[in-house]
């Protein structure tokens, strides 16, 4: 059984909401059992899911500022969360990419696209057009002749 001290228990007041239990166990060194004894004790069980990770208000109001202008994955870094997490929380709280970044990456992803085809030999990309009709040109299959 763990002996908890003071600086233990406002550390575990502080960072409750930023970690998950199996976090939080491996921080203090215990089991996750306990740590939910112990938020149960303190009375910092209501309203809170332990499988989620909740963000400080610092870090909601940095996930604010940056989430519509910032890859996913600098943000996921930022945090010290998974990828998974910032893109919950952000539906979560309900923020949004900036169409500007979204039509910067979609040119930068085509641009990609055409270097790996132009490296690989493969562009245009297969289907892209046919060779055999002309640009602009409506294509019809030819009625069928019936026998008969």
């Amino acid at each position: 059984m763990k002996r908890w001290t003071d600086e233990e228990v406002e550390e575990l007041r502080r960072i409750f909401h930023t970690m998950t239990a199996k976090q939080l166990a491996e921080r203090f060194g215990t089991t996750e059992m306990a740590i939910h004894q112990k938020c149960y004790k303190l009375g910092l069980k209501k309203g809170y899911d332990h499988a989620r990770i909740r963000l400080s208000r610092e870090d909601r109001l940095w996930l604010q500022l940056n989430f519509p202008h910032m890859s996913n994955e600098i943000c996921a870094m930022k945090l010290g969360v998974s990828l998974r997490t910032v893109v919950r929380l952000a539906r979560w709280y309900g923020f949004n990419k900036t169409p500007q970044f979204m039509k910067e990456c979609q040119a930068h992803t085509a641009k990609r696209a055409k270097e790996s085809h132009l490296r690989n030999g493969t562009y245009p990309a297969k289907g892209w057009y046919s060779p055999n009709l002309r640009k602009g040109e409506k294509y019809q299959f030819k009625p069928m002749e019936r026998n008969g």
